[in-house]
């Protein structure tokens, strides 16, 4: 018998979970007789939440919201110092109630609120694993973020940066690509340099690089359509510059998960990539801005047990 603790972020779905708390807690309740819960008041509460109650305990956390409810969540199930699993059994359900929900959608949890509760109480724990950033003190650190989903540097963070400042009741399925839209027109693409784990080095100038666990991301864009996130590997998608009218005619090709065919864009399979650059190139991570370049995104395999 699990001890359950749900984490709810009443803001999510623009403020509509908050609302319709009562029909979701009933949905929780015909599946788990008997549970905690905890509301979220402020950003990145939910990793300082789960790390309280695993601590205390609890071995099933369930997020109530979207992609940034679950990164928060699985966040706080590693040690903030030593990176350390603070309980190797627990595992993590989400009841879908967000506006982004691309690490959801991917994984097909039901977005009714019954069905993903008795999903989360029948499953079996699938073990995925999770994205690792660590910034050298160049950037500001040391300093680790984690993510679950996809993490990119260049273009991406931009725009994760310049809708960061919409409101969260303002935001909707089509802000992230509206935000492209305006970002790309004063964007340029940036030099870095990649060294893989296999050795091997590169550098040249790109739009975008993606450091895939998830395929999807943007609201819906299939960014890495063969990444798995269980197979020890990220997906490294790096897309080289584009003109303005190319990148508006490629982005059908993102909600197609088809854009492996622009020869522009390169895929490769690695565990650590460790990333500089000598311009100003910005990270965001499952839709969180981060900080800049230099920076190593590194792959913890099996790291989380996900009710699925």
């Amino acid at each position: 018998m699990n001890k359950v603790h749900v984490i709810v972020n009443p803001c999510s779905a623009n403020g509509r979970t908050g609302r319709r708390w009562e029909a979701i807690r009933t949905a929780i309740r015909t599946h788990f007789r008997d549970f905690k819960f905890s509301f979220t008041e402020k950003p990145r509460q939910a990793t300082e939440i789960a790390r309280e109650m695993l601590r205390d305990g609890f071995d099933l956390l369930i997020g109530v919201g979207g992609d940034g409810t679950l990164n928060e969540i699985s966040s706080g199930f590693f040690h903030p110092q030593s990176g350390q699993a603070i309980n190797d059994a627990a595992a993590v359900g989400i009841i879908p109630s967000g506006t982004g929900s691309d690490f959801i959608r991917f994984m097909k949890v039901p977005r009714d609120f019954d069905k993903s509760a008795a999903r989360i109480k029948n499953a079996k724990s699938r073990k995925i694993d999770m994205g690792r950033i660590t910034y050298s003190a160049a950037a500001g650190g040391p300093k680790t973020q984690y993510f679950i989903n996809v993490a990119d540097f260049g273009l991406g963070a931009e725009v994760i940066r310049n809708i960061a400042s919409i409101d969260p009741s303002r935001r909707g399925a089509l802000t992230y690509y509206r935000g492209l839209l305006s970002t790309m027109m004063n964007y340029r693409s940036k030099k870095v340099r990649l060294t893989l784990d296999d050795g091997r080095q590169m550098q040249g100038e790109y739009l975008i690089g993606a450091v895939a666990n998830g395929r999807i991301f943007g609201g819906g864009m299939v960014i890495a359509p063969q990444a798995e996130p269980d197979d020890g590997y990220f997906d490294l998608v790096l897309i080289e510059p584009m003109k303005k009218l190319e990148i508006l005619a490629n982005s059908r090709l993102l909600y197609t998960g088809t854009i492996a065919r622009n020869p522009k864009v390169h895929i490769l399979k690695a565990r650590e990539i460790k990333v500089d650059s000598p311009d100003e190139v910005h990270i965001e991570f499952d839709g969180e801005v981060g900080e800049t370049l230099p920076a190593e995104f590194a792959i913890v395999e099996k790291a989380l047990n996900f009710r699925v």
